[in-house]
């Protein structure tokens, strides 16, 4: 076959292939959109479940690869941005989540204390009586007042408004019986004189109820007034208090906007910085990845031709044919996606010829390239997961009296501090409460009793340390477990002639350990139940006598399995009222004297707090403590004067006045 029959056939053949090439790719292209469906179909698809994750991933990239623009389109349209592009984030002053941990920025519980201040301040700073009525507010008042003249004065004795003394009318009936017991004995003088008199009695009584009538109704037009004048007074007074109120919300709104303006923008600038710095190198990265091209020759033999923007370089390849001739040839970087290949000119053609030497200046050393992209972070706000609350509480009272006060008396003094502190973290779903709750209160009494051992008693004493630790389990409901602990500070005394305490520190200490489920709804409300808890009571001190407390002698601990119930509630009701309370409840699965505890009425401990807040550092406590212990003993004397033993409800209230610091 002659050369040019097979260029012919080779022509033809190359024809034909091009035509069923360009049928097929018109094809393809057809159903393209409709293959693209059915895979995204499937992709999106909340029946069918990946079997590999990793696979999943690689076909949604292979999807947004295809339905997106090319990565050097995007690269070069980022680098536009970059140059004209101000910021690429903003954020909405309403969006700002930490506002109340920026600095100067004024929250809610201080405007509302100061909005109490300011109204406080001038309802002391304006009394009613300085602000003048005009007169005006009083037109159109003698209309509206049931003023009594002198047409109907009779109606103000029908109305019982007034009662004619008795002297008036004993003496007008004196007058009467007089003159019906003289009849006709009297002379014409005497008839005249009895006129004269009668005459005389009736214009006393008509005096009296003028003069009445006009003392009435003085007092309907002083009452009404007094009346009107208080409302307009209060009116006035309100509409001071508003405005001051109004004008001191919009001045602080306005600060509060500034504020977190300057903030917002600061962080704003802050981030888009970063985040730009960030998106030029990873843009940078990303212009300079190599394309990596793999060269075969005719024997197998490959070579890397890695091509990459900004990259100058070389790199000689051997070709081979048949015969096992080589030619070298050179590859010239020239951008990511061109390349230029050059024939060396010192290469001798001829068949069997070999090269005998190579340049050196020929050889390049391949680096390695991180083909991986550059993770992008973005700094963001960090929320700090602690909440820290404390409040420190003291009151005092004092009472004296000397020795000549009449209506008896005991001269005392009584002091009361509590303390409570809170420590809760909170992230994701793992939630860590910690509190601790201290009081201690002595009531001081002065020449009570001579032969008294001890002039005080204490009125509160507790230590309670809680902890919980909590993770999520659905909605509002959390895996919990739990570690309660509760004593006291100082001894105690059945009274002030005792010699020997009833009570100590760590005499007795209860230490609870529970597991189960915490339901937090909100902030305020929790309620913790456990099937299972290990409640120990300690009684270290070998002064104090250990079987009240349900232990044996000789005994200084003993433990009880039970179940726990705990539901604890604290919020602010009002502005300056706040309530705060816990109830524990425990049954205990053990046996008491031989009895089965089980279903037995269960111990609890109910405590609540009302703390009524006067001023910012000035409060009013009422603290009422409810305990039923089955393993606590109370003595007590019956009505037949024999003394009892066993367990009763026990109860403590007690109110204090004083100084109140939150932090």
């Amino acid at each position: 076959m002659s050369r040019k029959t097979l260029t012919i056939i080779s022509l033809l053949f190359l024809s034909v292939t091009a035509i069923l090439a360009n049928q097929t790719q018109y094809n393809s292209t057809q159903n393209f959109d409709a293959r693209l469906d059915s895979i995204k179909e499937i992709l999106h698809s909340h029946e069918w479940q990946p079997v590999n994750e990793d696979n999943y991933r690689r076909m949604v990239e292979l999807i947004n690869f295809v339905e997106h623009t090319p990565i050097d389109t995007v690269v070069v349209n980022l680098r536009l941005d970059i140059e004209n592009m101000p910021a690429f984030f903003y954020r909405e002053i309403k969006d700002i989540s930490e506002a109340e941990e920026v600095r100067g920025y004024i929250n809610a519980e201080t405007i509302n204390q100061r909005i109490i201040e300011i109204e406080n301040e001038i309802i002391d700073n304006t009394p009613l009586e300085s602000i003048l009525v005009p007169e005006e507010e009083f037109m159109g008042m003698y209309s509206q007042i049931p003023l009594i003249t002198q047409n109907n004065i009779e109606q103000m004795l029908i109305d019982s408004i007034i009662t004619i003394p008795d002297s008036l009318i004993l003496k007008k009936l004196e007058s009467e019986n007089g003159n019906a017991r003289n009849g006709s004995r009297r002379y014409r003088t005497e008839t005249e004189h009895r006129l004269e008199q009668e005459a005389e009695n009736d214009s006393l009584i008509t005096v009296f109820l003028n003069e009445a009538r006009k003392q009435y109704n003085d007092s309907l037009i002083d009452a009404f007034r007094d009346s009107v004048s208080y409302a307009y007074q209060s009116n006035v007074r309100q509409n001071i208090i508003e405005n001051a109120k109004n004008e001191y919300i919009d001045q602080t709104s306005a600060l509060n906007y500034r504020i977190l303006k300057a903030y917002n923008d600061s962080l704003t600038t802050e981030i888009n910085n970063a985040y730009r710095e960030l998106l030029i190198s990873m843009v940078n990265h990303v212009h300079r990845m190599p394309n990596t091209v793999t060269m075969y020759n005719l024997f197998g033999e490959s070579s890397e031709l890695p091509l990459q923007n900004e990259g100058v370089w070389f790199k000689w390849v051997q070709l081979k044919n048949m015969h096992n001739d080589s030619i070298g040839i050179r590859i010239e970087n020239l951008g990511r996606n061109t390349m230029r290949v050059l024939v060396d000119e010192a290469v001798n053609l001829s068949r069997l010829t070999q090269r005998s030497s190579i340049n050196i200046n020929q050889l390049q050393i391949e680096s390695r390239t991180n083909h991986g992209l550059s993770k992008v972070t973005v700094p963001k706000p960090r929320v700090f997961p602690w909440k820290f609350v404390g409040r420190v509480y003291s009151g005092f009272t004092q009472t004296y009296m000397n020795e000549f006060w009449s209506k008896g008396g005991v001269k005392s003094a009584s002091t009361m501090t509590t303390f409570n502190y809170d420590a809760n973290y909170s992230k994701g779903k793992m939630k860590w409460e910690n509190g601790v709750d201290m009081k201690l209160g002595f009531i001081y009494y002065i020449d009570e009793n001579p032969n008294a051992l001890r002039d005080w008693h204490k009125n509160t004493d507790n230590i309670e340390l809680n902890s919980r630790f909590g993770y999520s389990a659905i909605n509002n409901w959390y895996y919990s477990a739990e570690a309660n602990f509760k004593t006291q500070f100082a001894l105690g005394y059945s009274n002030n002639v005792a010699e020997n305490p009833n009570s100590g520190f760590m005499s007795p200490a209860h230490l609870t350990f529970s597991a189960g489920l915490d339901y937090k709804p909100n902030n305020s409300f929790s309620l913790f139940v456990s099937p299972l808890s290990l409640r120990t009571t300690y009684v270290l001190n070998p002064d104090i006598p250990v079987g009240r407390f349900g232990l044996s002698e000789g005994e200084t601990r003993r433990s009880r399995l039970g179940m726990t119930g705990r539901v604890n509630y604290s919020k602010e009701i009002f502005s300056n009222v706040s309530i705060r309370t816990r109830n524990n409840l425990f049954i205990n699965f053990g046996r008491k004297d031989g009895e089965l505890q089980t279903f037995k009425f269960p111990d609890i401990d109910s405590e609540t707090t009302i703390d009524l807040k006067l001023t910012r550092y000035i409060s009013t406590q009422i603290n009422l403590h409810f305990i039923y212990d089955k393993e606590l003993t109370s003595t007590w004397t019956d009505e037949n004067e024999v003394e009892q033993s066993g367990t009763r409800l026990q109860f403590k209230e007690y109110l204090t006045f004083g100084l109140s610091y939150r932090f």
